[in-house]
């Protein structure tokens, strides 16, 4: 399932995608990826991506309200951290 969105007056782009023993859930804004326990953050770096993760997750609106676990560095020089709202930290992600 794809969906449209707004973050921060920006459009974005979230997405469900059902697997075997669980949802698959992201959000994508511009060069940013917000996404579900099972994204490796860290590994998004070299690649230039801002990644901010949620953990404990099963739609997109879970994923935006639910509570930041992990940030990697790109997303971290925009300000996002553990402890914000998903929405929260992929709002400061340019």
């Amino acid at each position: 399932m794809k969906e449209t969105i707004e973050v921060a007056g920006a459009p974005a782009e979230g997405y469900v995608i059902p697997m075997p023993a669980c949802n698959l859930v992201f959000v994508t804004k511009g060069k940013a990826l917000l996404g579900c326990g099972v994204l490796d953050v860290s590994a998004l770096d070299k690649f230039g991506v801002a990644a901010i993760k949620v953990t404990g997750v099963a739609s997109v609106d879970d994923l935006l309200n639910g509570e930041v676990k992990a940030v990697n560095e790109a997303a971290a020089g925009f300000g996002a951290a553990v402890g914000q709202t998903g929405r929260e930290a992929l709002a400061l992600c340019e």
